[in-house]
């Protein structure tokens, strides 16, 4: 019987516009395609040829409280009730009322144990609450810390259906810098990358030594992208006092608008090509339980929502959602 391991990894983009490479790294800006068309994510490159690459976006709202519904629930639709308390960046009641990835694979096969690792925010939310076991730590807790937790769980529980692994930590690479020299993981947007290539080499030699591979999906997914290289990180960047000589190695965050344009710092004004990083979402699908004939597909156009459904299509999970499966 398949399994399914969903890596979701905050904020990456999963691809970018065709536009003038960065003047501070001569590379295209930070993104999933892009670097590893550049040779710069070996993990990833061998996951796509081995996989599915899906050219996926976030029409929606760009923030992690939606990202995650959209993930977890393959609707956009807010169906719990606005709250006055809440912070507007929230927006809607704080448990989930419509059926998530998770429980409609708890439902549909009750014998096998279905498990989240993450961020206790999205855990208290209820999009990624798994029935035998949930862990979530404070915003930002250890990416490597966390894999370990899910990994002493699995070998604990052999008999894994299904895994949320969410690491949060990319996140923080918002309004930093693009690259600075040597930087550790979460300090630039560059650098954080690479260091994601690494953990996702953990998450597949680890599948691979336990001998779960073959048996099991891997559906990698991000909740949004950011603003770089673009208006919006420009005025950002402006608002916040950074140095105009700064602003092309700067990174903003994932505030609105997401709709953006690229800049052009050569003539220090805006361009008319569609950036709109902050809703180029990475999806990939892979594992070993992936048909072979699969390897190497690319699916040019597809939603977030689109993630949940997919993932239930390949375990055979009977979900209804807003998306629709791509396999």
């Amino acid at each position: 019987m398949p399994r399914a391991l969903l890596l979701i990894m905050d904020m990456v983009s999963g691809h970018a516009a065709d536009r003038e490479v960065s003047p501070v790294t001569g590379l295209c800006y930070p993104n999933a395609d892009g670097y590893m068309k550049a040779g710069l994510l070996p993990t990833f490159q061998q996951s796509r040829e081995r996989g599915v690459f899906v050219r996926a976006w976030n029409r929606q709202t760009c923030n992690t409280p939606h990202g995650m519904r959209y993930l977890a629930s393959g609707s956009y639709r807010a169906k719990a009730s606005p709250r006055l308390d809440l912070d507007p960046y929230w927006g809607f009641d704080e448990i989930a009322p419509i059926p998530t990835i998770l429980s409609a694979c708890k439902k549909a096969c009750p014998e096998g144990k279905v498990a989240a690792f993450g961020s206790d925010a999205w855990m208290q939310t209820g999009w990624w609450k798994a029935r035998d076991c949930t862990m979530g730590w404070g915003s930002y807790y250890s990416d490597y810390l966390t894999m370990q937790h899910a990994f002493s769980w699995m070998l604990a529980n052999p008999d894994w259906k299904m895994l949320l692994l969410y690491l949060a930590q990319y996140d923080m690479t918002g309004n930093c810098p693009l690259k600075k020299e040597g930087a550790a993981y979460t300090e630039d947007k560059h650098h954080s990358l690479l260091m994601l290539d690494r953990y996702l080499w953990c998450v597949c030699h680890f599948l691979q030594e336990k001998t779960w591979w073959d048996e099991t999906f891997l559906m990698i997914g991000s909740d949004h992208g950011c603003h770089v290289g673009c208006d919006v990180a420009v005025k950002e960047g402006r608002t916040r006092g950074i140095p105009e000589p700064e602003l092309k190695n700067y990174c903003s965050n994932h505030e609105p608008p997401y709709d953006c344009v690229a800049w052009d710092f050569q003539r220090n004004r805006p361009t008319d090509i569609r950036a709109d990083d902050c809703r180029r979402t990475l999806f990939m699908i892979g594992g070993g339980a992936l048909p072979k004939v699969r390897h190497g597909q690319e699916i040019p156009e597809a939603e977030i929502i689109d993630f949940a459904p997919t993932t239930a299509s390949l375990l055979g999970i009977p979900m209804e959602t807003d998306g629709k499966p791509l396999l």
